[in-house]
């Protein structure tokens, strides 16, 4: 199915790892907003895992960065290079960021503080990477901008954009919290999880107006996205009656589908700008390096077990 068939598979692989990506950051950016909010039980858990969550999902995103960069070389590595300083900022924020929130879980005396650090660090990478993937695709405005000696690119796409995933990272971030919170704390979630998919609704209507358009295949993922959504919010609004294992699978189900949907559609504009890479070989050495991969992950996960 489109466009899974694109890229020899490196598409498919991108898009899962990215939304594997996105369900660990979400837990991060939005666990750290939870816990600057509210002081229960949820939030001593998310205030205990979110280093950890945080770790997670830096890793998860090695994946996803290194495909992005194998089908779009020209272009990201351009905007890199465009925005200079600017973008390797997102590094030290990141490092500053996994720093703040060990501080607020083992320091009594700092609580609030690192969060807000932390959390104001993340929103400014997700911003970020919104800017770059904006202008990664502009390539007509790359001109002006670097002679205008530019290091921050404006653009009425990017500020929807970043409402979009930062209501959906709210979801998201309800949907794993969920599963390890009681009853109240579940009914408080439902709650932010509706609030989130409503408005990254909004935003993606703010995105269409700002003139983002699903043509062709990418009509039918938009489709998906609208249904997985509808599902989900049904099933949250449910949960806040009736906080059932049953119910929470549902709008699990549907998060999934909702998320599946949204990495393809965030990616259906870029998808014609892949350029055609030569033919190369190394299937076998990729598939022994996969295999020796996953059997040392194994080992490490039992050997910690034990």
């Amino acid at each position: 199915m489109w466009p899974f068939d694109v890229g020899g598979g490196v598409l498919a692989l991108y898009l899962g790892t990215l939304a594997l990506h996105a369900v660990f950051v979400s837990y991060v950016v939005a666990g750290t907003a939870y816990v600057l909010a509210r002081e229960d039980a949820v939030a001593a858990t998310v205030r205990d895992r979110v280093p950890f969550m945080l770790g997670c999902g830096i890793t998860a995103g090695v994946a996803p960065l290194l495909f992005v960069q194998l089908l779009h070389q020209r272009r990201f590595y351009t905007a890199n290079l465009l925005l200079g300083p600017r973008w390797g900022a997102v590094v030290p924020a990141l490092i500053v960021g996994f720093y703040a929130l060990y501080l607020a879980k083992t320091s009594e005396r700092w609580k609030r503080l690192p969060l807000v650090v932390g959390l104001g660090c993340f929103a400014f990478v997700a911003y970020s990477w919104s800017e770059l993937h904006e202008l990664a695709q502009a390539e007509p405005a790359w001109h002006d901008f670097y002679a205008a000696g530019h290091r921050i690119f404006l653009a009425g796409s990017i500020a929807p954009r970043f409402v979009v995933f930062a209501g959906a990272m709210a979801t998201l971030f309800a949907l794993v919290a969920a599963w390890s919170a009681d009853a109240a704390g579940r009914q408080r979630l439902a709650a932010i999880a509706i609030g989130g998919r409503v408005a990254s609704i909004a935003g993606a209507i703010w995105l269409w107006r700002a003139g983002f358009e699903l043509t062709g295949p990418a009509v039918a993922w938009g489709g998906i996205l609208i249904a997985a959504s509808v599902v989900d919010l049904g099933a949250w609004a449910v949960v806040i009656k009736r906080p059932t294992d049953r119910i929470l699978a549902v709008a699990t189900a549907g998060g999934a589908a909702a998320l599946l949907a949204a990495v393809v559609v965030r990616e259906s504009p870029r998808i014609a700008l892949i350029e055609p890479a030569p033919a190369a070989g190394g299937a076998i050495v990729f598939l022994v390096a996969l295999a020796v991969g996953a059997a040392a992950i194994g080992w490490i996960i039992r050997a910690a077990r034990d």
